[in-house]
Order: C-alpha cells, then structure tokens, then sequence
C-alpha cells in the first residue's frame, strides 16, 4: 500500500492567485486521513495536486517509491471520486463502475466481475445494473461514484466532498459504510470535506488547512483537545476565549487573572506559551465547564446567569452572562437541568483549560 509524501508543494494559479504554500504532509500506508478546513483553504486543490490533474509549481509529490510531480493523470494509479459524483450520463451504473478496467483493457467477463463485485460491496441493488445516472436518486448515485473509484483497483482512493450532496440521515449512514470499505480493503484514503463531525467520526488523522497552509496534523482527539494555535481552536468545533493575564508561574502551575477573578491553571497545557509572556488565551471546550446551583468547594468558578436555552437532542446548549464575553457550557439532555435566568456557578478543573498565545488582533478574526 502507498505512503503519500508531498515536499515543499506550492500551487500558483493565474493571477497570482497563491492556492498552497509551501506545504510538506506524509500520508501513512492505510490511514484514513481527512483533509479539514474553510472553503479556499486549499483542500481540493492539494487532491487533485496528489492525483495529477494540477502539476504542482513548485515542490515534489511521492506516491509509494514513485516520484509521480511530472507524471501525468493515469501514471499516478490513484481511485478518485469527485464531489458532483461525474458520472458518464449516457452509461448504465454497470458501464459506469466498468470504466476503469475497461480503460486498463481487461477482458469483459473479468470487467464485469470487478463492477458487480464493487456494486455489491456498496450495497447497491444487483436489479439496478442497468439504471442510468438520472434515473438515480442521489444516495444511489453516490455509491455508484465510490463503487467505480474502487473499480480502478487502486490502493490510494481519494475522495471531495463525497457525502456533501446527502441529506443528513443518509450522510450520516454512510460515513460508516465508507470508512469500514475502505478499511476491509486495506486502502489508503484521503478524504476532502468541511463537515466537523464527518471527519471526526471518520479519521484516523486530520488535517487542518488555513489559507494554503497546514494548521495542525493529528487524531480527532489531538485537534479538538490539543489544538495546536488559536486558529484551530476557533475553527473545530465550539470553544470559550478568555483573554488573560499571567501574574505567576511554578514549577507546576500558573496564576491567572480573567473575568475579573484570579485562577490557577495546569502549567501542562500551557507549553505553546513562551517564556516571559505576560498575557495569554484561555480556551474551555463547552463540555468541560460544569454548572451548579451550590458553589464549588474549589476556587476555579465564577458566578454566572443563563442567558439562553437551547435543546439539541442528547445535549443542552446553555449561553451564560458573566462580564463582557458569554460562556457557552453544553451538558447532556436528560435530568432536570436549567432554565433561563438561572444564577449558577460555573467551575472548571484546573487542567481543562488549553493556554495559546494572543493573537494580534481580535480573537475574532482568527476564524477569518
């Protein structure tokens, strides 16, 4: 199976229109590896650089042993299925699936039992061969487009936004099918989307990308818990931000001042702070803050009163009011809970708070 190597990849395209910057990433032989970032960060661009369709300006592309920069499309043995699905609207599901071996020129009895062998592992219906691209609906469809990607018998499958035109309920099903495919063949896949939840629940390393660059390469757990810069932090799901002050450091902790109180902090998961700052971002995941009608027996806790309530399933999304900035505390859905206009305390373990440096501007605009 592959590794994918990419050495100082840049892509200029006219009109200095600069898509990636200079980026260096080793893709591991069977990892799922989700590509996750705004739209225009560059993650298509950098797919298709790793298939061929865009010729890098400047930098190397390494599949396997195989430097494949300057190869063209059909030497970089690569399974794509693009975000629209592309299907060939004038052929059936089968001679769709059939268009890789057909192109490799194997014989027809060993194309078809390649197609009706991926079709299978899709789970789409053997009575519907013959169906064409519009006779389809859209969850069909897209295994059509995964069953022909497969077809190519590549072991680098590549994948844009592949559930990005499903509805939720049928997205969500698939994810798993997906994932467990490309598993049980053993394959290398890299995989494009700016759903959050998708690449959480499907990979096995995520990257991160920002404006042509890569932000941060680690698992689900690594991003979301151990963001590695502020942009990270705002980009992947929910968090609090605290602008603070650091009046002390020991050996193992630091002393803190923000919301008007003072707070001491594992001095753990302040690393990304340099020595000699005297100021820093606090950053609380919703679902670490703890809310109490009593106060804590600890002293890491602020008074607060709940703003908002809002009801999402197998969580509660409360948004407090505690000086300038709201606190967003998220708490799972059943038992009694809390209602609007509620005072409570909100209190936090020292360790549940990740310090990063202050950005130059608004914290705000680091999502930007």
């Amino acid at each position: 199976m592959p590794e994918v190597r990419l050495k100082g990849v840049s892509k200029t395209f006219s009109g200095n229109i600069v898509a990636l910057k200079g980026m260096d990433l080793v893709v591991k032989d069977r990892d799922y590896v989700v590509l996750l970032g705004p739209s225009g960060c560059g993650k298509t661009t950098l797919l298709k650089t790793i298939a061929g369709i865009y010729p890098p300006t400047s930098g190397s592309v390494h599949i396997g042993a195989r430097n494949v920069t300057s190869l063209p499309i059909e030497e970089h043995n690569v399974g794509m299925m693009f975000q629209n699905y592309a299907l060939f609207p004038h052929l059936s599901t089968e001679k769709n699936v059939s268009y890789g071996p057909v192109i490799r020129e194997l014989s027809a009895e060993k194309t078809k039992e390649i197609a009706m062998r991926m079709l299978e592992l899709v789970k789409f219906p053997s009575d519907r061969a013959s169906a064409f691209p519009s006779e389809l609906s859209g969850g069909m469809q897209q295994r059509v487009a995964l069953a022909r990607a497969l077809a190519s018998q590549s072991s680098l499958l590549l994948l844009d936004e592949p559930l990005c035109a499903l509805d939720a309920k049928i997205g969500e099903e698939l994810r798993l099918e997906l994932r467990n495919i490309v598993k049980t063949l053993g394959l290398t896949a890299i995989h494009v989307t700016h759903n959050q939840e998708e690449a959480m629940s499907m990979a096995d390393t995520i990257v991160v990308m920002n404006k042509g660059q890569i932000m941060q390469v680690g698992t689900p757990e690594e991003v979301y818990f151990k963001p590695a810069n502020l942009f990270v932090a705002y980009f992947v799901g929910e968090a609090n931000f605290f602008e603070c002050k650091i009046k002390r450091r020991t050996a193992k902790a630091l002393e803190v001042n923000f919301l008007g109180k003072d707070f001491r902090l594992s001095k753990a998961d302040a690393s990304r702070i340099p020595d000699g700052a005297d100021k820093a971002i606090a950053v609380f995941r919703p679902e670490k803050l703890v809310l109490s009608k009593r106060q804590p027996y600890h002293a890491n806790f602020v008074k607060a009163k709940i703003g908002s309530r809002r009801f999402l399933g197998e969580k509660i999304r409360y948004e407090l009011s505690c000086g300038s900035r709201p606190i967003i505390v998220r708490r799972l859905g059943f038992g009694r809970g809390f209602k609007t206009g509620d005072a409570v305390f909100v209190s936090f373990d020292e360790s549940d708070a990740l310090l990063l440096n202050c950005p130059d501007g608004p914290i705000e605009k680091v999502g930007g």
